[in-house]
């Protein structure tokens, strides 16, 4: 009896070496999952490949999120279809322990925000960034944008959430106001209003006419090339405003049908400069766009705080630009104006007035324009009742540059071709940026952005996640599991 049992538990050997095998299998794949469950639960960031490091947050981002020094929080609700928030939530985390992350899943536990925000009922997936006094919220159509030249969607998803984190830890979020009175462009600013928002800033137009004074609250106060002049009200509402220490961004192109623009002219002289009624050409074709030659490259200041990362990172293209002519230092010296150049016309470049000449080419008729002045910062010191105040303006010869006014672009090919809008080419968004952010004493803004590029990403649904893990998880034990048993079976039949 004894040699009978032997015999079978002899002839089950191989399957308990089998049943072994199998329960080593089981105990691997619980290791595999907790593992896995436990490297997830640290929010180790991915590694990031792409070029333009597309899934990192940029240098930008991560130098003013530094700065954040009180709790905020990025709640992210009913966004299961958007997993790049956490993963920049915690990407902010890392920089910075002060930005957290929540998911919010059961809105009665945030009634302020239910309220506030309508969630549940009226808006079914939203973010709102919040700290202990202030709340911004980031909606879906936020987190993208939409190119009108190229026709494509842009995710804009780390600039809305950067710019949300500084909105709500901002003292006071400045406020910029275009002036709509007898401007030539209508609406053609809207990117590059779009973009100031992007950047924790409140846009606003503004009717001299119908509000009667330049708002008090008014950080900045864009003015753009003129139609037809200012009427001497709205010139003393501006100048008023400057004289009480007000900022001013002037994008102003060159006078070539020789409108009277004595009251603007008057603006102006506040700081000591007068533009021309001249465009700025280039004889060479490398600081020229397109074989165009009043679409120019000019030189860019690596010293002044609002180009200094332009000129190391790249250029800026000004189309059908003018000059810039300062006072003599004697004259600005009794205004109380200082002045640093931005933008200046590179030694191949002349100035011309008569823009029916087809010539591309210098022509006796033609100026030089080497250094010429084609951007630059006025400062002007005021003293009122004992008091002194400072206006800053910044001056371009230039308002193409930051429009959404849209170039023709030809190719070497007779069919290639191609429309950029102003503010696109090169860094010119950034030079209008950072002259915004200049003025409103935002020095952690001034930088080169990123650009994140066209959307083109896989996001898998939760069925297709789980479809995956188990294939990731099944396939190798199957594989596995087969090798064993056809070495068991080999061993048999030996």
């Amino acid at each position: 009896m004894k040699e009978k049992t032997k015999e079978l538990f002899k002839k089950g050997k191989w399957l308990r070496s089998t049943l072994l095998t199998m329960l080593l299998i089981v105990i691997i794949i619980a290791i595999y999952t907790v593992l896995n469950i436990y490297v997830r639960s640290l929010k180790i960031a991915n590694i990031d490949i792409t070029k333009d490091k597309l899934y990192s947050l940029s240098q930008e981002s991560i130098d003013k999120v530094k700065s954040v020094n009180q709790d905020t929080k990025i709640i992210a609700y009913g966004m299961s279809d958007y997993p790049a928030i956490e993963e920049y939530a915690n990407l902010y985390n890392k920089q910075n322990s002060h930005i957290t992350y929540e998911e919010l899943t059961d809105v009665s536990k945030r009634p302020d925000l239910q309220s506030d925000y309508a969630l549940g009922s009226g808006i079914s997936s939203l973010v709102i960034v919040e700290t202990e006094n202030r709340k911004k919220a980031v909606m879906t159509s936020d987190l993208t944008t939409y190119d009108n030249t190229t026709y494509e969607q842009i995710d804009i998803t780390e600039q809305a959430l950067t710019n949300a984190i500084l909105a709500v830890n901002l003292e006071k979020t400045p406020s910029i106001y275009l002036v709509t009175n007898h401007v030539q462009y209508t609406d053609q600013y809207t990117v590059f209003e779009e973009y100031l928002k992007n950047e924790a800033n409140t846009v606003n137009s503004l009717d001299l006419l119908v509000n009667g004074k330049v708002p008090d609250d008014c950080d900045v106060l864009v003015l753009t090339t003129l139609k037809e002049d200012f009427s001497e009200y709205e010139r003393d509402l501006i100048i008023d405003y400057i004289n009480k220490g007000g900022n001013l961004l002037i994008l102003a192109d060159p006078n070539i049908q020789g409108v009277n623009l004595a009251n603007f002219n008057k603006i102006l002289e506040q700081y000591g400069v007068e533009e021309s009624n001249e465009v700025v050409f280039e004889e060479s074709t490398s600081s020229m766009i397109s074989g165009y030659p009043n679409f120019v490259i000019p030189q860019v200041s690596n010293s002044s705080e609002i180009t200094k990362y332009i000129s190391s990172d790249g250029a800026v293209a000004l189309l059908n630009a003018g000059k810039l002519t300062f006072k003599s230092d004697e004259e600005l010296e009794s205004l109380g104006v200082t002045t640093e150049n931005l933008i200046t016309a590179t030694s191949t470049s002349f100035l011309r007035n008569d823009l029916t000449i087809n010539s591309t080419t210098r022509i006796d008729a033609d100026k030089d324009a080497a250094g010429a002045i084609i951007g630059a910062i006025a400062t002007k010191k005021i003293k009122v009742n004992e008091e002194e105040k400072t206006s800053k303006a910044v001056i371009f010869a230039n308002s193409v540059f930051a429009s959404d006014l849209s170039i023709q672009l030809y190719g070497t090919s007779s069919n290639s071709q191609s429309r950029v809008m102003g503010i696109s080419f090169y860094n010119n968004r950034d030079l209008a940026l950072n002259s915004v952010s200049y003025l409103t004493q935002r020095t952690d803004n001034i930088t080169v952005r990123k650009d994140t590029g066209t959307i083109s990403t896989f996001t898998a649904t939760e069925q297709q996640k789980i479809i995956i893990q188990i294939i990731i998880i099944s396939i190798p034990a199957l594989i596995l599991l087969a090798g064993i048993i056809v070495w068991q079976v080999r061993r048999r039949k030996k």
